[in-house]
């Protein structure tokens, strides 16, 4: 039988666990959105490097209207996957809380 504090610490660490599980998923998609972008501003460096005449800026110029294109369109996924995350932190803390609250 557990003794009252283990009975009230219980639901406590199960919140903490669920908190600490939800930033590193958060930070794990942001650690990766940084990486990708840093990878993609310095493709686009090199390649501006590349520029040696007006056909050439005009490619470099195109190329980046895509690039932009990219990284707004994963900038909406990763904000849809941390959207999840919440709210599947909030159903998985309601349950933490009716299970742990007595009913009234």
């Amino acid at each position: 039988m557990e003794n009252p504090f283990e009975q009230y610490m219980e639901p406590i660490k199960t919140l903490n666990d669920l908190a600490l599980s939800s930033i590193e998923k958060i930070a794990a998609i942001q650690v990766k959105a940084i990486q990708d972008n840093t990878k993609i501003s310095i493709e686009a460096m090199k390649s501006a490097s590349d520029i040696k005449d007006m056909d050439s800026l005009k490619k470099y110029l195109e190329s980046q209207v895509s690039v932009a294109q990219s990284l707004s369109e994963s900038a909406v996924k990763d904000a849809e996957k941390i959207a999840k995350l919440g709210e599947s932190y909030v159903t998985e803390v309601q349950e933490v809380v009716k299970k742990s609250v007595p009913s009234v």
